[in-house]
């Protein structure tokens, strides 16, 4: 009797917080931040408590940022994109070479914005033409576009000289915060406003939901679906825009790890791999709780590969936890 009590107790106590974690599945994310904040803050609080500490934070999230909150909103339709690291490289390298030419900064800039529009734009196309699920088309994107890139460039690239336009992007306004941070939330209002605001929002989560359903509703599936994939490229350009403008240069293996980063910072905010569930604000949140850790090795003076353990275990945490607030939420059918 004393168990029974106990258990119904128990569940006293956690409905209310399994009710909330269903209704707002970015929670999860939130807390994982906060909890990972907090270790870093205890093992190391005279660098954690500093504000340059929180500015190279940002800073760090903002580079990874854009593309984690588009595959968050490719994710709510049930896509997936694992070119975005390639993507990201080949964009940042491509810029280089077209400035490098003497091209205006401008025109620059929008080559490189369609380049990576057109690499997602060309994945929707394959995905939907073929119906093979979306994570092997990009799979092979993933190693022909950054195959490509081993095989035309030996090294890196490097920028021949300033290009003022570019502070637009690398402008710091003090304690490490520089203007990529403003351009990231732009980002995400940006999508935050299309998933949430507009009838093309309303569309993607239906064709996450149930294609089928979704056409036999009149919504134009293939349309929606390939405006998500180029819009998800033209993400992973932008953030190798934003690379540049921080560091002049790039590689060909930038970004190496994006893809996954990225599907789970989605996956760890609440975004469904199957589609139909999440928010842009999944993949800020999961891109702040990593970028926070990557800094927060730095500052305990501990080893990088943590972070890809860190990455690993947080993607398939989040996974299992997703899978059970999906039981509940069917039990509460």
């Amino acid at each position: 009797m004393g168990a029974e009590t106990q258990t119904a107790n128990f569940d006293r106590v956690t409905a209310p917080i399994i009710e909330y974690l269903i209704k707002y599945p970015v929670l999860v994310a939130i807390l994982t931040w906060l909890g990972v904040t907090g270790i870093f803050v205890v093992l190391n609080p005279s660098v954690m408590t500093q504000a340059n500490i929180w500015g190279n934070i940002f800073r760090q999230t903002a580079l990874i940022g854009p593309v984690a909150i588009m595959v968050a909103v490719l994710m709510i339709g049930g896509d997936f994109d694992m070119t975005v690291g390639a993507n990201y490289a080949m964009s940042a390298m491509a810029f280089i070479l077209i400035i490098n030419q003497g091209i205006p900064p401008v025109v620059a800039i929008l080559m490189t914005l369609a380049l990576g529009g057109m690499v997602g734009l060309l994945n929707g196309a394959m995905v939907t033409a073929t119906g093979i699920h979306s994570f092997i088309i990009t799979l092979g994107g993933w190693f022909s576009i950054r195959g490509a890139l081993l095989l035309l460039f030996s090294g890196s690239a490097r920028l021949e000289s300033d290009v003022a336009l570019m502070q637009i992007f690398s402008y710091e306004f003090g304690a490490g915060f520089e203007a990529l941070v403003l351009w990231m939330f732009l980002v995400l209002l940006g999508a935050l406003y299309l998933v949430h605001r507009t009838s093309y929002g309303n569309h993607l989560y239906a064709v996450g939901s149930d294609k089928d359903a979704a056409r036999a509703r009149g919504i134009r599936v293939t349309r929606t679906r390939i405006i998500a994939f180029t819009l998800t490229g033209m993400a992973a350009s932008f953030a190798g825009l934003m690379h540049v403008a921080r560091f002049g240069s790039a590689r060909p293996v930038l970004q190496t790890e994006l893809p996954l980063v990225a599907i789970a910072a989605a996956v760890l905010g609440g975004c469904a791999l199957f589609g139909g569930r999440g928010s842009p604000n999944a993949g800020f949140f999961g891109a702040l709780t990593f970028g926070t850790f990557g800094a927060g090795l730095v500052a305990a003076g501990a080893s990088s590969s943590w972070y890809q353990f860190f990455v690993g275990i947080v993607l398939v945490g989040a996974v299992v936890f997703n899978r059970y607030v999906d039981r509940l939420r069917q039990e509460k059918r």
